[in-house]
């Protein structure tokens, strides 16, 4: 072999090295990049989520979050059963996978309060619980075609914590801290995002059009029972009266409490004969609530018909004008206010934008 032989050969090898040393350069290099991207796509996603300040938007804002972060097609909140009051209305309006809350996977994830995996011959059914003070009031239902990565799930897993987090700061906000139900404070808006989503619906028996009905009543000579029994009874009255609602209404119904013992349902969309219907078994129910000490529990009710309404503040006046007619009248009794349009009774006023009920 000659010396130019040699002296090619040992370029030839120096090239190679520095040419794996280039491709190796370039591979860190390009993962770094995509490292990065990966991050900078994560971090927009929580800054994106942490900035909702509703719990509709804060939902819509973790399915798109997922969606996008994790290369998920199909994700959805799916009920279970929960003492928790957490209407469906505050939830995303489209989910893009409504399956069955009798699911097996929904169901051992809501009794487990863990994380579960099902493969199922659409793909694989991850399944994860949304808490509110240690207890399940959501499942979140994620469907894809191949198992999810320990990476994918530790990121899932981070930013349905992050959710509940900020879904319990705005509970907190929003929810009255004995009953448990939404507060005054969250009246307003949740009325008005709620009326802002109705469709004319009409029943499939008798073809009557459906509406929504807003609902105050409180409880007959209330303060008698405090008076006798003191506030501690009073108190255990009011626990019992919104433990009855959430049994008896829908998870469509929005369940407020006004304080004391103040109460507004916002139904969903009804006929007025099946507003009248749930609204007098709500009666019913509410007078088993005694023992040895109590006369039976009642209440006396004012609604008024919610759609098309602009004003939630208006709808309080006209239901507890309702309302004030049947206490002058007996109590215990449900008045609509259009019946009391129709019969004269009372008259349509105007109420001024400067009244301020919170």
């Amino acid at each position: 072999m000659t010396a130019s032989s040699v002296q090619g050969i040992a370029h030839t090898e120096f090239n190679n090295e520095s040419s794996v040393d280039s491709l190796k350069a370039s591979s860190v290099e390009v993962a770094a990049e995509l490292v990065g991207k990966a991050s900078e796509t994560v971090l927009n996603s929580v800054v994106q989520l942490t900035g909702k300040r509703q719990i509709r938007a804060l939902g819509e804002s973790l399915v798109e979050t997922i969606r996008s972060a994790l290369d998920v097609p199909a994700v959805a909140f799916v009920t279970v059963k929960s003492p928790v009051h957490f209407p469906a209305c505050m939830l995303p309006r489209n989910n893009s996978l409504p399956v069955s809350s009798l699911n097996n996977c929904v169901q051992a994830c809501a009794r487990s309060g863990e994380l579960v995996s099902e493969q199922h011959e659409e793909g694989v059914l991850t399944a994860l619980p949304i808490m509110v003070n240690g207890i399940t009031v959501k499942v979140l239902l994620l469907q894809s075609l191949m198992p999810m990565s320990s990476h994918q799930l530790v990121l899932l897993n981070g930013f349905a914590r992050i959710y509940e987090n900020f879904l319990n700061v705005m509970l907190d906000m929003e929810t009255d801290s004995l009953t448990g139900l939404l507060n005054k404070k969250a009246y307003y808006s949740q009325v008005l995002a709620v009326l802002e989503d109705d469709n004319q619906s009409y029943c499939e028996q008798s073809g009557e059009p459906k509406y929504f009905w807003l609902v105050i009543f409180d409880v007959d000579k209330f303060k008698k029972i405090n008076d006798t029994f003191g506030h501690l009874y009073g108190d255990e009255i009011l626990l019992l009266v919104a433990n009855t609602m959430i049994q008896v209404f829908d998870e469509k119904d929005l369940l407020f409490r006004f304080g004391g013992d103040e109460f507004v349902v916002l139904l969903a969309p009804r006929t007025k004969q099946q507003a009248r219907a749930i609204l007098k078994q709500f009666q019913e129910q509410i007078a088993v609530i005694r023992n040895d000490k109590l006369w039976p529990v009642r209440c006396s009710m004012g609604g008024v018909n919610a759609s098309g309404a602009e004003n939630p503040t208006d709808l309080l006046v006209q239901a507890d004008r309702a309302l004030y007619h049947v206490k002058e009248h007996g109590r215990g009794e449900i008045a609509f206010y259009c019946d009391l349009l129709e019969q004269g009774i009372v008259a349509t006023e105007h109420f001024e934008d400067d009244i301020e009920l919170f």
